[in-house]
């Protein structure tokens, strides 16, 4: 049976999921409640990563974040010296994701950095990698074959578009209907035409419409190095939801239960009472977030507080009627006292251009304006870019310097401004984010 290490000031000991949410290796779940059968430990803080390619580069981001919180611990103010009271376990989740470079999801942004159809081939390897599955990779690998022959066949660009389409998540429109089911219809020539014309030139049309792709009709000698963002884009949106997709069913599933394990031995109040605390980053939001709300039905499973660091999931998930009909998928969250008794804390910034992936492939899918793309006005925008959205008594505050009183109340949900010290998705090595976390926890109702 595994010993705990440390990480930062705390104990530590990984859990790792399968793609379907089977724990791994059941003797690291044996650690974690042995660790946890003496009442010394008093607060659990369950932690987990977003896209990441292995074992080593999630607990390097651990790593790095509870070397802040290491930091800050010692200092003199409220919410340090409140936890330093306490007995904290921390468990990092390890969970089947890949690994996205920040900047090749702002479509636009790094493609015309590389060759194009190396690009689409990278792009489907990542889909056949995270699907790991031999039906995937036969499927995939003809996909890969077409790349050199989509800029002269329109066969090839009907048979790409058929093959990596049929890889999106069936239930892709249950969170928010982002995905316009011209996906689906369109001829595979005119869906690439779609996904490769530039954000910058998404547009109102003189007739209805949006504006055409890429200004006019582009020549032959420019056209293959397009139809291959257009294929690279398509591989990623599919990629993109299917780690959504993995990420809430692990928590949902695999995850769920596994608290529920613990929840047995250690209650959330009385004598031995247990303080869990969700730490999620990137598509980990969505785990810990699906791992805290459980199956449709399902009694609630109380955990004392959700720390969201730049989420990558809908800034309409706790929102209520927010197309003036449907809440939030994960509503019942933040409205059931039994869900989260303590804080939400959610850090956002709009230097975040990652989280706004999905938009802006969707629109150019429905050839929609791309005006406020990924802002708090653009309907399919992101926690970690803007905060909970249309969600009665979220309050934004700033991310605060160490020592600066947050003034946390129990069951608050708080939209941490962060502009000024997280720079992108994944910038989460700072004293700020430390102390946020520090917070949310000294925040917990006794």
């Amino acid at each position: 049976m595994p010993s705990p290490t440390k990480m930062g000031p705390f104990k530590y000991l990984p859990l790792a999921f399968d793609k379907d949410g089977a724990i791994v290796d059941e003797t690291q779940f044996a650690a974690v409640t042995a660790a946890l059968s003496s009442t010394a430990i008093t607060d659990l803080i369950v932690i987990s990563h977003g896209w990441n390619n292995d074992t080593p580069e999630a607990e390097a981001l651990y790593t790095s974040i509870f070397n802040q919180v290491g930091a800050v611990l010692p200092l003199k103010n409220p919410a340090c010296n409140a936890v330093r009271a306490k007995k904290v376990l921390v468990v990092g989740i390890l969970w089947p994701s890949k690994k996205f470079d920040d900047s090749s999801l702002i479509p636009g942004g790094a493609a015309a950095l590389g060759d194009g159809a190396s690009d689409a081939v990278q792009a489907v390897d990542l889909l056949s990698q995270f699907l790991d599955s031999p039906d995937a990779e036969q499927a995939l690998q003809r996909a890969k074959s077409l790349v050199p022959r989509l800029g002269d066949s329109m066969d090839a660009r009907d048979e790409f578009a058929r093959l990596i389409r049929a890889f999106m998540p069936h239930d892709a429109n249950d969170e928010e209907p982002v995905i316009d089911p011209a996906l689906y219809t369109l001829t595979g020539d005119e869906l690439l035409r779609r996904l490769a014309r530039p954000v910058r030139d998404a547009g109102p049309a003189s007739s209805g419409g949006a504006a055409s792709y890429d200004g006019g009709a582009a020549g032959l000698g420019d056209w293959f190095g397009k139809v291959a963002d257009g294929a690279r884009n398509l591989a990623n949106l599919v990629t993109y939801y299917q780690m959504k997709n993995r990420a809430g069913a692990i928590g949902q599933s695999g995850v769920r239960d596994a608290l529920a394990r613990i929840r047995q031995d250690r209650p959330a109040s009385g004598p031995g009472a247990l303080a869990i605390h969700l730490v999620g980053h990137s598509f980990g939001c969505r785990l810990v977030t699906a791992a805290a709300a459980g199956p449709d039905g399902a009694a609630p499973l109380p955990v004392t507080s959700l720390v969201l660091l730049q989420a990558a999931f809908s800034h309409y998930g706790f929102a209520v009627a927010y197309d003036g009909t449907h809440d939030g998928y994960f509503r019942r969250v933040v409205t059931d006292p039994a869900y989260v008794t303590g804080v939400v804390a959610i850090t956002f910034t709009a230097k975040d251009k990652a989280v706004g992936l999905a938009y802006p492939l969707a629109s150019r899918i429905a050839r929609q304006i791309a005006a406020a793309m990924g802002d708090a006005n653009d309907p399919y925008g992101g926690l970690g870019r803007n905060g909970a959205q249309k969600t009665p008594g979220a309050k934004v505050v700033t991310l605060a310097a160490p020592g600066t009183p947050y003034e946390f109340a129990a069951r608050g949900i708080y939209n941490l401004d962060s502009n000024q010290t997280i720079g992108g998705h994944s910038d989460l090595a700072h004293p700020e984010v430390a102390y946020a976390l520090l917070s949310a926890m000294a925040a917990a109702p006794a």
